[in-house]
């Protein structure tokens, strides 16, 4: 939470009920809160499974865009010369860059779990993501 309050404060991307559960959950759907590497040698790292040339593509085609952005991500510890590294050993960075992914896509955060999987699906999993809704509920719901 203190993240995104930070993100809310300085760059004004709101700290919703929403937002604040639609991260967590994503954490809960990708990885358990277990795997700081994807399982079987895949892109994804963190708790949140980003996707490097995700990192890469929210870094140099909207970030650096962005000087508030650029120093916010800076004061939660980035490394700019070490992108990979800083999504895959801080926590705080990782969160950030969920975040600013979700934030750059269109339509509210949905209210309820159903519907925030169906959202995590379309936008983060997506169609060729070998995640579903229903494992989305079933990791969030203790039943993974």
């Amino acid at each position: 939470n203190d993240v995104l309050t930070r993100m809310d404060d300085e760059l004004k991307i709101p700290n919703t009920e929403e937002a604040r559960n639609l991260i967590f959950e994503t954490g809960q759907a990708e990885s358990g809160y277990r795997h700081l590497e994807q399982i079987g040698g895949g892109p994804g790292i963190s708790f949140w499974q980003l996707e490097l040339g995700t990192v890469v593509d929210i870094w140099e085609n909207f970030v650096v865009y962005r000087k508030p952005y650029v120093a916010t991500l800076y004061r939660l510890g980035l490394v700019e010369r070490e992108l990979t590294f800083s999504v895959l050993t801080n926590i705080a960075v990782a969160i950030a860059f969920c975040r600013i992914y979700y934030r750059r896509k269109p339509g509210a955060i949905p209210g309820t779990m159903p519907g925030r999987a169906a959202y995590w699906k379309q936008f983060y999993n997506t169609s060729g993501g070998a995640g579903t809704v229903d494992h989305y509920i079933a990791a969030n719901m203790g039943e993974n």
